[in-house]
């Protein structure tokens, strides 16, 4: 059986178009084609947000996390400087209590950093896309459902800016909670 840590985001064919669509909402919610940004994409999986956005602003600092070895720049993105993390799609594969000590970590990094996160809706339409694309373990690995990781966030972070994707995923804009 797969692990968790192997399934990794395919950009190439018709899926490509879906993942490739969310990146470049994520670039455009984020204003992440700015310059002198410096931009922690956790679980980057093969970094092609840092290749969309090093096209088109190479002053833009990207660094690649991902607990894959081979896909990341860093041993510990604890030891990185950034203003803004990016998570596509990564939240949802955490224990409830594993998330909120990773928000918690940001924020003690940075308590101003901002947050993107791409967030699959798993609704019936996602269900169908999984059987005309063939990609039938789409959701399999999840542990929080959209709802459950909301929550946790929303506990955490002010919602600063949202767009939905083809009614399939969710992009949000976050910043930390004053305490």
């Amino acid at each position: 059986m797969q692990k968790i840590l192997d399934k990794t985001t395919d950009y190439s064919g018709i899926s490509g178009i879906y993942f490739k669509k969310l990146l470049r909402e994520i670039i455009k919610i984020g204003n992440l084609n700015n310059d002198n940004l410096k931009i922690l994409d956790f679980g980057c999986g093969k970094g092609v947000l840092k290749k969309l956005i090093n096209t088109n602003n190479p002053k833009t600092k990207v660094i690649n996390y991902d607990v894959k070895e081979e896909y990341t720049e860093v041993k510990d993105w604890r030891d990185q400087e950034f203003d803004i993390v990016v998570s596509n799609e990564v939240f949802h594969s955490f224990r409830s209590h594993k998330l909120e000590e990773l928000l918690n970590d940001f924020k003690k990094k940075n308590p101003n950093l901002e947050i993107i996160a791409g967030i699959s809706k798993q609704s019936w339409l996602n269900y169908i896309g999984k059987i005309i694309f063939f990609e039938f373990d789409s959701h399999k690995f999840t542990i929080l459902n959209p709802k459950e990781e909301m929550n946790i966030l929303k506990k955490h972070l002010n919602i600063v800016d949202h767009k939905s994707v083809w009614f399939l995923a969710d992009i949000y804009r976050f910043n930390f909670k004053k305490t």
